[in-house]
């Protein structure tokens, strides 16, 4: 049995910094982008935990009276590691 090895290797994979994420205004213009350059591992990383504190506020903002306040918090964190999630899936699919 043959082990598969992925085409580029992981261990290449770095984000494209093509991914922009806060988009505001009368135009929707975006405000940030995912910087071009970070290996695969650190920034799933930091998606990660960018993620794990956005459920945690999410949580906050469901089971409190007051939890409007976390929920902007949330919704910012969960965009930002979308971001960093969809920049790497673009890194990793191969070009047409």
């Amino acid at each position: 049995m043959s082990k598969v090895v992925p085409d580029p290797p992981l261990s290449s994979i770095t984000t494209l910094g093509v991914v922009t994420f806060g988009d505001y205004g009368e135009n929707q213009k975006p405000l940030f982008r995912v910087n071009s350059g970070m290996p695969i591992e650190q920034a799933l990383e930091h998606a990660s935990t960018l993620l794990f504190y956005s459920k945690k506020l999410a949580m906050e903002a469901a089971m409190d009276v007051r939890g409007e306040q976390y929920a902007w918090a949330a919704h910012y964190l969960c965009e930002m590691g979308k971001a960093v999630v969809d920049d790497l899936t673009q890194a990793m699919t191969p070009a047409a």
